[in-house]
């Protein structure tokens, strides 16, 4: 990483605001050079979940077996229930209209 900033001092004299004859003392980091370090690392580490989640997909799969299973016996009893039920039907419309018929 180049440093393209002015050279600034990294250890200096703060000043506590709520008592300004304490000196606060330490390594303190400029808001540019916090900011650039952050970003760095914020890109470090969407490029290591990149990595991660690519190399997770990309592992080839066990292929996926399909079964198909044959459901002409269960089709061809619905389809007689079905044609049972509308033959009675029918049946029971047409005897009541031969009653209704012979009573006149």
């Amino acid at each position: 990483m180049t440093d393209t900033s002015p050279a600034r001092p990294k250890n200096v004299v703060i000043l506590d605001a709520e008592n300004p004859l304490v000196e606060v003392r330490g390594e303190f980091y400029w808001r540019e050079d916090h900011e650039r370090l952050l970003a760095a690392a914020r890109e470090e580490a969407f490029q290591l979940g990149f990595r991660q989640g690519y190399a997770s997909v990309a592992v080839p799969a066990a292929p996926q077996q399909m079964v198909v299973r044959s459901r002409s016996r269960r089709r061809w009893i619905t389809r007689w229930l079905l044609a049972i039920l509308v033959v009675s039907f029918l049946l029971s419309v047409v005897l009541t209209a031969v009653q209704a018929v012979s009573r006149l």
